[in-house]
């Protein structure tokens, strides 16, 4: 056995420690006869076959990781990454490389997981290794062995490194920062659209490494004043401040908090990109609109170690966000001065703010007022008294000058175009008044105490816009995204938005994979026992009250599902998508893609997105997105709410007011479905009455010519809606005289006047599916006929009655007739013909449309009740003709 801090030499091979990231403790040979005695690896009835070349198996060795702080009093039981390189003398070999140590990853190694491989020099690119890995857990289920094949390259110079996932060091990110400093640093400011770019060190860490911290913007609305040096912050002396900006707000997004969850350096390095483009014009946009402020390195130390989640102490730094250290947790301590500092629009976040729980102070210049204050007079005096003095004695020498003479004090800019110094110097001026008015209302904000247990409103006068915190994720699958809960529908769909957007914008977004419950922002680790609260969504949401925090997550090896992204407007609707609907396995080119689709998104949520994919998705707009999630959202409250895990009582009384808006919300909602629903139902009633109303005009239309009005048979419902009310649903009797026509002839003319159109050129009149009542003796002779006319409209046929001095042959009768007729045939034998000028033909004519139309429960209840009515017709009429 061998081991060593640095290379490991063992069985002829090399094994290379020594770099950014790695973190191989030991290796040691395995005796081959020993190995071949086996065909299959098993444990406690867990098996997986070896590989189907291993008899020509050649070297086998047993690695093992460093824990999180290995050797040290902070060591943990993190041992999922590993990184480490080979180099061998052989050629052409086979060797099996079995890491014994590795936390229990079943179910991620057991849906296609494969750890990574390049080659120096040759295969330069990383890339999964093309042989499925096999595992196996020891007997208590804690140690979990992976087992996978490797041959040496014909290059005996050559080094094969191996990693868990696609890594990202330290030491790459310098690189990587270094390129665009050079390229940024070639170009030259042409307009107030090009790209404002500075890097800066906000802190240094526990083992003396550099916290980046990148500010991105345009030149639109810059200020000559440069960012204020916190304080213990920002060591680098020679390094300046970045320039405020006027009216824009903040967006922050962070990553590698955990060392080994490297996907969310990829995600981050997509975003950047994107955002330096010049050419893209919704990057263009979002640097016009926002300030840009990234954190690309969290864990700067524990990224060095080649840690998986712990930082050089042990410490998980994703739990701290709520009361950082300086000394313990220097990283999260800077960027939560930083969120606070921007939150309150560039002012220096008030060390007591905390402390003064109690006391609401509003403090403009030298005045001070009281307002809501809990203590005695005295009491607040003292506080603020104390509180100013700590002000003062943490302010620079400038900022009391300005101060003294309450105005803002403009340093020079330096490094611009003179196009784009004169601009700014015109808008320095313009806002000079404009300032110090916003310096007062921050400091209004600053000031002013917040009570123990309430989350302040994040409003419109916070700096801050969005807050994202990047992360990988081993088990669940897909990306997507963590929300904050809200007990306010409006809040939770606001939360919701930028997730629904990104799966819109990105094929490997999971929305239906994203998390807003309140468990989600309370539940404990089972690891170090520490709580979400700390988080950094959390602690953002509760020391701003910024609505758009979330952690975005990314599975280390595929998802679920792959969205279809429909076209941008530019793209118009017919452009071929080339959609992949099997997932596929993530590479840092669909990390940073899901990076880059961050930018339309944010766009997106307010509109400014100049070629947007929402026209052409099935919502259309921004406001059917948001109508989509409303619904959505309603439909979740319906469901068995989850248990509340919050600790403090306070969060009862919070969650029935919740509870009542959630219900007035719905009430809204059911009141606006029941409006629309009225709506349409009314405008169906409309045709229906329409329809009716046409058969009575024409009725009216034939008795004032002298004719005598044909007995109209029932008629097939316009809608299914219009059988819900009989009214309209029941069969139009015949008019028997001009007055009683009289009032549906004025109402179908009052009608029309306000309609201003015709009632005959809108509707025609239906055939029923109503055959001709047959005789006692079963047959049926007529001596009138009809022409059958082309007039089609709506896919239906009309008759037209051309005279009734013709006669025709009879006609075999069609078909059986309804009961309800043959009943009143029987009870009147020598009942003459119902209507006189209805033929034979119209009659076919009638049983053959209806013989196309498709019943329904709707049309079978219009023809029990047409039944009737055609029963008491014919009896009317019979009775009427034979008064015997």
């Amino acid at each position: 056995m061998a081991s060593a801090t640095e290379n490991i030499a063992c069985g002829g091979f090399v094994f290379l420690n020594n770099f950014d990231s790695a973190n191989l403790a030991r290796v040691e040979p395995v005796r081959l006869p020993e190995t071949f005695e086996k065909d299959v690896y098993e444990n406690e009835g867990k098996s997986t076959n070896s590989s189907s070349s291993k008899d020509a198996l050649d070297y086998e060795f047993n690695l093992w990781t460093k824990h999180d702080c290995h050797d040290t009093q902070f060591q943990n039981n993190n041992r999922t990454w590993f990184y480490f390189g080979v180099k061998s003398s052989r050629p052409s070999v086979s060797v099996r490389f079995n890491i014994v140590n590795l936390n229990k990853q079943v179910k991620m190694f057991s849906q296609g997981m494969c750890p990574v491989f390049k080659i120096v020099p040759g295969h330069l690119h990383w890339e999964r290794i093309r042989e499925k890995p096999t595992y196996t857990l020891d007997q208590r289920g804690n140690d979990f062995t992976l087992s996978f094949l490797y041959y040496t390259p014909e290059n005996s110079k050559a080094v094969t490194y191996f990693a868990f996932t696609y890594p990202f060091s330290y030491t790459d990110l310098q690189n990587y920062l270094r390129r665009i400093d050079a390229r940024m640093g070639k170009r030259s400011v042409m307009s107030t659209d090009d790209v404002y770019y500075h890097r800066e060190c906000a802190i240094r860490s526990l083992e003396d490494r550099r916290l980046d911290l990148l500010t991105i913007s345009s030149y639109h609305n810059i200020s000559t004043e440069r960012e204020d040096r916190l304080s213990n912050m920002f060591p680098e002396k020679s390094e300046e401040r970045p320039y405020k900006f006027r009216d824009k707000k903040v967006i922050f997004i962070s990553a590698r908090v955990h060392p080994g969850e490297t996907p969310s350096s990829f995600v981050l390095n997509g975003f950047l990109n994107f955002l330096l483009n010049r050419e893209d014009q919704i990057a263009t946009n979002l640097r016009r609109l926002y300030v840009f402020k990234l954190i690309p390195m969290l864990n700067p130390d524990g990224v060095a170690k080649g840690h998986y989640r712990m930082d050089t102490k042990g410490i998980n730094l994703n739990r701290v966000y709520l009361n950082p250290s300086e000394v313990d947790h220097p990283t999260i301590y800077a960027a939560r001065n930083l969120i606070k500092y921007y939150h309150n629009s560039y002012q220096l976040p008030s060390e007591l703010t905390d402390d003064l729980s109690n006391i609401n102070l509003e403090i403009m210049d030298s005045n001070v007022s009281i307002l809501n204050s809990s203590a005695s007079i005295a009491n607040a005096v003292r506080d603020t008294t104390t509180r100013l003095l700590q002000q003062v004695t943490f302010m620079s020498l400038d900022e009391k000058n300005r101060c003294a003479t309450g105005k803002k004090h403009l340093l020079p800019l330096e490094h611009l175009d003179s196009a784009a110094i004169d601009e700014s110097e015109e808008l320095s001026r313009e806002s000079q008044n404009d300032n110090v008015t916003e310096v007062r209302t921050s400091d209004k904000l600053t000031c002013t105490a917040v009570d123990e247990g309430e989350i302040p409103k994040c409003s419109d006068n916070s700096g801050l816009y969005l807050y994202i915190d990047l992360h990988g994720h081993a088990s669940k699958k897909g990306v997507f995204m963590y929300g904050n809960h809200f007990t306010d529908p409006e809040d939770t769909i606001a939360c919701m938005l930028l997730p629904k957007l990104m799966s819109l914008n990105n094929p490997h977004f999971h929305f239906t994979s994203c998390n807003f419950a309140e468990r989600n922002m309370y539940i404990i680790d089972k690891r170090d026992g520490m709580s979400r609260e700390g988080s950094g969504r959390v602690a953002v949401y509760k020391t701003t009250g910024l609505i758009r925090s979330y952690t975005l997550e990314c599975n280390y090896n595929s998802g679920r599902l792959v969205n279809v992204i429909p076209a941008r407007i530019r793209d118009g609707v017919n452009k071929t998508m080339n959609n992949v609907f099997v997932p596929p396995k993530y590479t840092p080119a669909v990390f940073e893609a899901v990076g880059a689709a961050l930018g339309p998104s944010i766009l997106d949520l307010t509109g400014n997105n100049p070629n947007s994919r929402l026209p052409n998705s099935q919502y259309r707009s921004l406001r059917g997105v948001k109508s989509h999630l409303k619904l959505t959202y309603v439909s979740n409250l319906s469901a068995p709410p989850s248990k509340a895990v919050r600790k403090d009582n306070e969060g009862d009384v919070a969650r029935s007011s919740g509870i009542l808006k959630e219900l007035e919300t719905r009430l809204n909602d059911a009141v606006a479905g029941a409006r629309n629903a009225i709506r349409s139902e009314g405008n169906l009633v409309k045709k229906c009455i329409l329809r009716r109303g046409a058969s009575f005009y024409t009725a009216v239309k034939r008795i004032k010519g002298g004719k005598k009005p044909r007995q109209t048979l029932a008629r097939r419902a316009l809608k299914t809606h219009c059988t819900s009310n009989v009214e309209n649903s029941a069969i139009i009797c015949a008019i028997t005289s001009e007055v009683e026509a009289k009032p549906f002839l004025k109402a179908i003319d009052r009608y029309r006047s306000n309609a201003g159109s015709t009632i005959s050129d809108t509707l025609e009149p239906r055939l029923s599916a109503n055959k001709k009542p047959r005789a006692a003796n079963g047959s049926a002779k007529t001596r009138v006929s009809s022409e059958e006319t082309a007039a089609v409209r709506q896919g239906a046929k009309r008759l037209k009655v051309i005279s009734s001095t013709r006669t025709s042959k009879p006609l075999p009768e069609v078909g059986e007739s309804s009961r309800a007729a043959e009943t009143g045939a029987k009870g009147s034998p020598k009942v003459p013909r119902a209507c006189d000028k209805q033929s034979v033909q119209g009659t076919r004519d009638r049983a053959k449309i209806a013989g196309h139309v498709k019943p329904s429960e709707s049309s079978r209840l219009l023809k029990k009740i047409n039944k009737t009515a055609v029963k008491s017709s014919v009896l009317a009429e019979g009775a009427k003709q034979n008064p015997k």
